[in-house]
């Protein structure tokens, strides 16, 4: 495993961090083995949010680590989300973000949270009022760490007017690279640790996914239009002809190139998902290399070449209270 710190800190970190998502919607008992089995891997990084079952992770989460020293432990969670109508809504109000920290907190079973994100930017409360409530966090030791998800990096610069941003968190993958032209760079320029989720892009890119595969017990993937047809077959054609290449290339996988997509850059965590203890089983064979620039044009020139129809991860956003109301 390699590790480094969180810019602006001395939090001290895995580059991978288990994206426990998932483990708020399937089988406790297999989430709690998943997460012992990371931990057992070397991944120290938890990452989790209040709406990722409705609190159900974050409650998975603080039962196993129960059993664990909660210093060796680094817990990224989130704010800034909640429901109307039963439906998840943005709200980065401090009185929400303030409520949703204390219900985060007792679930976890702890008294601080190392990394602590604004879910999404709300455009219909001020960054101003937000940053700064989460600078008094800060301050008094609640947090350890400022995050912002879902951001981009204009969004990301006005935060940063107002208080030190630790971490950005956008969704970024082999697929998904809108980033690398906005937040990636920004980031670096600005030295913020980039956590991208969507690694492994729910699953396609290890390399394990079939055409017949039923998603209809999965929230995000039966939302997500690249699990359906037709570009469901074009997204398996380009994962299966990225996996040759990198075997023929590399004697690599997908699956590492997913990972290493992300870690290839400096200061940057690959979240990694997962809900059964074999999902992880693949993280100790991901170090080692890193991919060069003539792989990444080769890897985007088939991706263009196959993928006809391509999509992004704006299907992830949540409406604002204004459109629920």
């Amino acid at each position: 495993m390699e590790y480094i710190k969180i810019s602006g800190t001395d939090i001290r970190v895995s580059r991978i961090g288990l994206g426990t998502q998932p483990i708020g919607y399937f089988d406790k008992e297999s989430g709690m083995r998943t997460i012992r089995k990371a931990l057992d891997q070397g991944i120290d990084l938890m990452d989790t949010a209040p709406v990722y079952g409705d609190g159900r992770a974050e409650e998975i989460l603080g039962e196993v680590l129960k059993d664990y020293d909660r210093e060796e432990v680094i817990i990224s969670s989130k704010a800034g989300m909640e429901k109307i109508n039963s439906r998840p809504v943005r709200n980065a109000s401090p009185e929400l973000m303030e409520k949703t920290l204390e219900q985060s907190l007792q679930r976890l079973g702890t008294d601080h949270i190392d990394i602590f994100h604004v879910h999404w930017p709300d455009p219909l409360y001020p960054a101003e009022e937000t940053a700064r409530f989460m600078g008094e966090l800060k301050e008094e030791g609640t947090i350890r760490a400022i995050g912002v998800s879902n951001f981009s990096s204009e969004q990301t610069y006005e935060f940063c007017r107002h208080a030190e941003v630790n971490v950005s968190q956008p969704p970024y993958n082999v697929f998904e690279r809108a980033v690398e032209v906005g937040v990636l760079p920004f980031c670096q320029k600005n030295d913020i640790t980039l956590m991208a989720y969507r690694t492994l892009c729910q699953g396609l890119l290890t390399g394990k996914m079939r055409l017949d595969a039923d998603f209809s017990s999965h929230p995000v993937k039966k939302a997500d239009p690249k699990f359906q047809s037709p570009r469901y077959q074009q997204y398996l054609e380009a994962v299966g002809r990225i996996d040759d290449f990198m075997k023929e290339k590399h004697g690599r996988t997908v699956l590492d190139l997913a990972v290493q997509w992300i870690l290839g850059y400096d200061n940057t965590i690959a979240l990694w998902g997962g809900w059964k203890p074999e999902h992880m089983e693949p993280v100790s064979e991901i170090f080692g290399w890193k991919p060069d620039p003539e792989t990444r044009d080769q890897v985007v020139e088939i991706i263009r070449k196959t993928v006809k129809d391509p999509v992004g991860p704006g299907f992830l956003e949540p409406p604002t209270r204004q459109k629920t109301d």
